[in-house]
Formats: C-alpha cells, structure tokens, sequence
C-alpha cells in the first residue's frame, strides 16, 4: 500500500513500510549510543569537573532536535535528514549546504569509530595501540565497511543481530555506572579541581559543550530510519521522549563514573584527567581500568572490548549506509553528478560513492588526531542542525496543514501558523554553538569553512554550467537513471525527441534503459539514442532563415539535458541535434529515416496554441493530453515501432 493511501483502522496517522517498534527502538540507540566510547575522552579534557553536567546541557539539546529530527521524519518519510527539510521549507541551495554538511559528518563518525576500535581491543594484545598497527586496523575497519555496504549485506535480515547489539551496549553502559557506583563512588572528586570559569574557563565550557555534541554523532542517521518505520502516534511520542531523555542521562551517568574513577588531578599546566590523555582514544576502556579490586577491572575491560569493538564497528558500518543513502539523495536531486550515485548491478548500491568515501575516511584516519576530528564534526553538525530546526519552523508557516504524525509540543500561534517554542529555542541555541565554533576552534573553522567553500563552488559550477538551471530550483533525475538494471528490449538504434519540457529526462531514461538492455542481451556492437530538437519553421521563412537567439537557445538546452540523462547508461552513444522543419511531426521522421531508426521513442510535446477543430489547424479534445499533433502524426506515419511514454501520475 503507497504511503497515504486510505486502509484498515489504524492505518491512518501511522509511518508506513515499517520495521516495527522494537526494531525501531534497537536500531535508533543502535544509531545514537556508541558515540560516547570516543566522545567522553574529548569532552573531559576541556571540561574536566564539569563533564557531567555539560553532557546533561549538550543533551537539552539533544532532546530539542530529537523532536524537530522525529516531527520532519514522519511527515515526509524520505532519507537525507536536515537537507530533505531544507529541500522542502527553503530550496535547493540550502538543501546542500545542510547536505555538504552532514555529509562530512558521516565521513567523521567513520573515520572516529574505525580509529577507536584498535584502541578497544587492547584487553587482546597491548601492540594494537602502536601507530602503524592502529592505522591498519582502522584501515581494515573501513575497507570492510566499505565492501559490506557494497553488496548491500547490512540492513537485510539483521534487524535480531543488531537488537542483540544495542541490547548489549545499554547494557554495558548501564553495567559501567553500577559497578562503578559500587566500586569507585567518590562524589568529592567531581568537584576537587573544580573552580567554576577559571578551571575550567568559560572558553572551555563553551568549546566542551560544542564538542559534546560529538555524542549524539548517528541522529542524521537514525532519521533515515523514516521511510522503514511503521508505528502509530502514540508509539512514535514514546519512542522519542524515551531516546530524548534516556541517551542524554546515560552518558552524564558515564560521564560522572569517569570523573570518579579518572578523576581531575593537578598537572604541570594546570587541571588535567588522563580521560583527555593516556585514554583520550578508549575513555570507557580507562574508566573501567580504574575500578578495584583487579578482578572487577580485568573483567570489565575484557566486557568492554567484546562488546564496544562490534558496537564501533557496527557504527562505522552504519555510517557508511548513511553516506550512501546521502549521496544517492543528492545526486538524484541533481546536486551533484549522478555518476557519483551510479548504482551497482546487481545489489543497487552507490559503489563509486561508497569507494570514494572509504578513501576520504582513511585520509581523516592517518593523523589519528581525534581532537581535530570532533571539532570539525561539530562544525557540520551545528550548522545541519541550525538548518534542521528553522527548516521545522519554516514548514510550520509555510505548510501549516500539511500531515504531521508526530508534532513537538509546546507552541505558540503567530498569523496562521504554530510555531514550536522548542525548535524555536534549539535553532537559537544551535545557532550560538556553530558561531562558537567559528569563534574558538581554530583548525575546525578554517577546514569546516574550506570544505564548505569547495561544496559550493562545485555545486554552483556544476549547477549553471552542467546543468544550466539556477541554484536554487530542484531538478531531479529517475532513480532507475542511477541504475544499470534495465528491462529486456529489442531496440538499439532509437530516436528520441524532445520538446524542451518536463517530462524529457522520462522520455530519454526510458530511450536509454531500452539501448542498454539490448547491448548487455547482444554479442557485440554499439546502441544509440539520436535525440533531436525539431524546429517548425513557418512557411513565410526559408528552412535556414535566422530564429530568434531563445528558440535556439532552449534548443540547445534542452539537448544538453538529454545527453547528461542519456549518459547515465554506460556503453550507449548519444547523439543529439537540432532540425528545422515545415512541421515538427515530419522533421521527426525524417530523423529517423534517415538515422536508420529502429525505434522512436516519444513523449507529448507542448499542446498546440490553436484552439477548433482540424479543419482551421487545432487538435480534437477526444484524444489523451499526451497525444498532441506531432505525436499523433509520428504514430500514424512513422516507418518504424513508436513507443510512446505517458507522463508521471500527478501526486
């Protein structure tokens, strides 16, 4: 059943095509809870005593964007996070800039997690925190991300899998906290170094806060989780006011064991905590070192790296799902080229993207320099976020009886509109963190701004020179153009016109799947798409009398559009053309006799501007709004097979 349609009691109100609660419930923490096994090091070093209680502020906010992230995912029930909202409140521009930003993000993360898995293994052998052998394990890590992304062996048929793995890093985290509570409970410690806004320092407390945000590193990726989840309202509320409140008190209960057992001591420079030192790579794998007697440490660090290993891992696998998805979002709303979201044969997965992303993800690895890696996550996330919540607002003004399945609490009316209180106060405090990132993480402002900077100049490159269109009108591809599975077909040399209009790039995708299909079934030779641009020229003008500059021009466009369509299909020749013509319906088959057509594919052209019957030159109203009179006169005379493509069902 296709989302909206009417159904069973129930139904409506309810996320379709779904996983179910529980598999929801897993996959979200799944998502969203490994990121304190390398976010807590980073944290403590700026925030020492504080720790705890910057990760309770990191979570309010944290639980604002969880509404914001669970009130947009229910309503469009598409993938790509905080661009898809831009896309749908503001334009396309402001949909990549959130999109460049996540997208570095989800390339962090999986740099960030294949670096601490070599670290978390250390209750195995101590040599795997050794520089060369801590690249190639994260090394390894990546590449087989990479491949398990590839063909597509992730998400099918491992929902049990992964419910046992989150089930198991709850309840390790939660194991951390009582056996530390029992084993090493000193409440003094948290506050023995402690001297508020001069150690730490009101620059510290503002810089750990923005990097605590490194700990909720999956949210883009469990909002992806929206068009898998079917669950009714009621559910929906539960689950987010559950995963808004439990992970933010998680890891402030991690957070003050850590300081407990790690604790702030006095150092050369001034407070320190090995947390942001010695184990800055593997806090938790620290924490539980500390716990006495020995046999309760050895015991946890052989539980912490049985489990937090599969958990990083897992992360960085799903990660890479998330950058697959991102980037087949991006380049089927012609953001970037589509060969970068060219699909695998066989398993339909991004293999040019995943490949490209896998060796941009190593790069960030070789520094191993985890403090430059969180401070340029909380670039891109603070600004993906900012975009986010003034997306949700937006939408709420523009779209105000749009279908919200779920929608945040608290609001407060502005003209006709309901604006949510809590992604009013998140965008403002989102807002702050990202300008506090610009104003006191150096190295992250200057790359952050670099990697931002280069996103634009290709988006704007690609967009007015490849694409010709503006910046910020969506233009999207057919997702089977990113594909090379095609339907079997009998044609390899097709003409296809075209008309300048919306429906070309269907037209051509079909022309293209059909050229492709028949060389994959041949034993050799090439297949063409001759796609021409028919010009009528008016009796009173000679066939080569000068158009106006526009007609040519469109003529030109509308080409150019073709052939970057019709390229998508690997192995097929596309030939383009401008004809001029007493009619466009006889300069059509005129092309295709003289190409030798095997095949004119065609969809309708423009209706006629001539309103009456045939006898003054218009069109009768009994034939389909696609059968204008070229097309009616191809599929009368055509000296070949016409396959005639009708237009997309209106939404």
């Amino acid at each position: 059943m296709p989302p909206g349609a009417p159904g069973k009691e129930g139904r409506e109100g309810k996320l379709q095509r779904g996983l179910g609660v529980p598999w929801l419930f897993a996959a979200a923490y799944s998502a969203v809870g490994f990121s304190i096994y390398f976010a807590l090091g980073v944290v403590a070093e700026r925030g020492l005593g504080l720790t705890p209680l910057i990760f309770l502020a990191s979570g309010l906010l944290f639980a604002l964007t969880t509404l914001s992230y669970v009130e947009g995912g229910a309503m469009f029930r598409e993938r790509g996070g905080s661009s898809t909202f831009a896309r749908h409140a503001f334009n396309e521009l402001i949909a990549f800039v959130a999109g460049w930003a996540i997208l570095i993000d989800y390339l962090i993360v999986i740099a960030l997690a294949a670096l601490s898995v070599p670290h978390y293994l250390a209750p195995i052998s101590g040599s795997f925190d050794k520089p060369a052998l801590e690249i190639g394990v994260a090394a390894a890590v990546i590449a087989a991300v990479c491949v398990l992304n590839i063909l597509n062996v992730t998400g099918r048929g491992k929902q049990r899998s992964l419910a046992f793995l989150a089930l198991a890093d709850l309840g390790l985290q939660l194991a951390v906290i009582v056996v530390g509570l029992l084993v090493v409970f000193h409440p003094d410690r948290l506050t023995a170094q402690l001297d508020l806004f001069t150690q730490p320092n009101f620059k510290d407390i503002v810089y750990a806060a923005v990097v605590a945000m490194l700990a909720y590193a999956g949210i883009e990726a469990a909002s992806d989780l929206a068009p898998d989840i079917e669950v009714n309202k009621r559910d929906l509320k539960r689950i987010a006011s559950l995963g808004a409140v439990a992970v933010p008190l998680v890891y402030a209960g991690m957070a003050a064991i850590a300081l407990m057992a790690v604790p702030v001591v006095a150092g050369p420079h001034g407070p320190e905590t090995a947390l942001g030192g010695q184990y800055l790579k593997d806090p938790v794998l620290g924490v539980v070192s500390a716990f006495h007697p020995h046999w309760v440490a050895e015991t946890m660090r052989w539980m912490v790296a049985l489990i937090a290993a599969p958990v990083l891992f897992w992360a960085a696998n799903t990660s890479m799902l998330g950058v697959s998805r991102h980037i087949y979002t991006l380049a089927i709303n012609r953001q970037i080229p589509s060969w970068l979201g060219k699909l695998e044969k066989r398993n339909a997965t991004p293999y040019v993207a995943i490949t490209i992303c896998g060796f941009i993800a190593l790069g960030l690895v070789i520094p191993t320099n985890v403090k430059l890696l969180a401070g340029i996550y909380a670039f891109g996330a603070t600004l993906a976020i900012t975009i986010a919540h003034l997306s949700i607002i937006r939408l709420r003004v523009k779209a105000p009886d749009k279908s919200r399945p779920f929608r945040i609490p608290l609001n407060v009316r502005w003209g006709g509109a309901d604006l949510p209180l809590p992604a009013i106060l998140a965008a403002i405090l989102s807002g702050l963190a990202f300008i506090s990132v610009l104003a006191y993480h150096t190295t992250a402002r200057w790359v952050g701004i670099g990697w931002m900077a280069f996103g634009l100049l290709f988006y704007v490159v690609y967009r007015k020179v490849f694409e010709g269109t503006t910046l910020t009108k969506r233009v999207s591809v057919p997702e089977h153009a990113l594909t090379k599975q095609v339907p079997e077909a009998e044609f390899r040399n097709i003409l296809v016109p075209v008309f300048g209009t919306k429906f070309d790039d269907d037209i051509v995708a079909t022309a293209g799947r059909l050229a492709a299909a028949e060389l994959e079934g041949s034993d050799g030779g090439d297949s063409h798409l001759d796609v021409v641009f028919v010009i009528e020229v008016p009796l009173t003008l000679p066939l080569d009398a000068k158009l106006p500059q526009e007609r040519e021009d469109e003529a030109q466009r509308a080409l150019a559009r073709a052939r970057e369509v019709g390229e998508e299909y690997e192995d097929v020749d596309v030939n383009t053309e401008v004809i001029r013509a007493r009619k466009i319906g006889a300069g059509i088959l005129e092309a295709a006799r003289r190409a030798g057509s095997e095949a004119i594919v065609i969809g309708g052209e423009p209706p006629t501007k001539i309103r009456g019957g045939a006898m003054i030159g218009g069109i009768g109203a009994a034939k389909p709004a696609e059968i204008g009179a070229a097309t009616e006169y191809v599929l009368k005379k055509a000296p070949c097979r016409v396959l005639l493509t009708a237009p997309p069902e209106p939404e």
